[in-house]
């Protein structure tokens, strides 16, 4: 049988380790006969102890960091995408296990999940403004991360400087990303697609945007001549976020959209009737002990959803959840559809876009699931 090359060898796998290396080493991985299976970065307070850089025998060149940021580069620059702004390093999906970075606009913001990247963090710098001397580099912590692998570096600056924000462009609107402190790296770019989808569905319709977060839907949505969108969402600071980008794309009406800071679960005990419905929560799940939970909130949230479209309405149905398969959500989703009581039609599957590819040997690293749903 083939082997799968999984990138991650979990603690209870491992016989042995070498405790005088230091954490984030890339270390040699033994077969039981001890030859040398590969090349990962050990973890010792993890779960996943060890994260495969390499499945040769040989250790990979000194340079093996610079070379996979360069050529994650490359395939973002020839996709083609619609904007300013893109994931450039996806994690394993690109080779670089424990390491995000993220494209906004000027500014490149580095997210390292291991001690491995930590380490190498100023030859990961150097690399992005290789490729472009005029580009700003900030370091984003992630603290659960950091509280796992004890990482010590802290957000900010590694070149250049600002506040902590920049303006990008997507589909011919304008947004405010604020990287310092917003959720993540500061955006979900992993949506954009899905956001291009719903907006060539919204002309003339009313749009109920759930779980809003910034707006970059209802944004999308507007431009695209929604007749309304009103976004929901429970934090105030991302509404005002929202509400400024509105100004910065001159094409948008203030009145197209309205602004409602609640908890969606309350929102929908008296709903208003919409056309196209979003909603993306929160993961419900991030662990295999809170999954059956999560299945029920979905099912729960998705069958209202359904309920308030207005005939011939279409629902955008996501989950974030790593610890709900695709299969499983499908599955959700159909349920929901028919506890709602509505003839519905699932019209297609959606994931993330181009710029978030998943390794063939990581089925993990695919954490966005959705549905296109028609309800007559």
């Amino acid at each position: 049988m083939r082997r799968r090359h999984h990138p991650w060898i979990y603690s209870q796998a491992i016989a042995y380790v070498d405790e005088s290396a230091p954490a984030g080493s890339i270390l040699p991985v033994r077969a039981a006969d001890g030859s040398v299976i590969g090349w990962g970065q050990h973890s010792p307070e993890s779960l996943i102890a060890v994260r495969m850089v390499s499945y040769s025998a040989e250790k990979p060149e000194e340079d093996w960091i610079e070379q996979r940021i360069k050529a994650a580069w490359s395939l973002r620059t020839g996709l083609g995408l619609d904007t300013d702004s893109y994931r450039i390093v996806n994690a394993e999906g690109d080779f670089l296990p424990g390491l995000v970075i993220d494209l906004y606009a000027d500014t490149a913001v580095v997210c390292p999940h291991t001690r491995g990247v930590e380490a190498g963090l100023e030859r990961i710098v150097d690399s992005l403004r290789g490729m472009r001397s005029d580009l700003h580099v900030f370091i984003r912590r992630d603290e659960h991360f950091a509280r796992v692998e004890k990482l010590s570096t802290a957000s900010g600056y590694a070149r250049g400087e600002g506040e902590g924000s920049t303006v990008i462009r997507e589909g011919g609107v304008r947004l405010r990303v604020d990287f310092a402190h917003g959720q993540k790296t500061g955006f979900y770019l992993d949506q954009r697609a899905n956001r291009t989808l719903i907006s060539r569905c919204s002309r003339d319709k009313t749009v109920l945007n759930l779980f809003s977060y910034t707006g970059a839907v209802a944004l999308r949505a507007a431009a695209a001549g929604a007749r309304k969108v009103i976004s929901v969402d429970s934090s105030r600071s991302a509404l005002d976020l929202a509400e400024a980008s509105v100004s910065l794309s001159p094409g948008l009406k203030s009145d197209a959209f309205e602004w409602v800071q609640a908890d969606v679960f309350t929102f929908l005990e008296s709903p208003p009737r919409c056309d196209v419905l979003v909603a993306d929560p929160p993961p419900f799940a991030r662990r295999r002990v809170e999954r059956e939970g999560a299945l029920k909130g979905y099912l729960s949230l998705f069958q209202q959803c359904l309920r308030i479209l207005s005939p011939g309405g279409l629902a955008f149905l996501f989950s974030c959840s790593g610890a709900v398969d695709r299969a499983t959500f499908q599955q959700v989703v159909a349920e929901a559809a028919l506890r709602s009581g509505r003839a519905a039609r699932l019209l297609g599957e959606l994931h993330a876009d181009l710029d978030h590819p998943v390794a063939a040997s990581h089925p993990e690293g695919e954490y966005l699931k959705g549905w296109m749903v028609h309800v007559q």
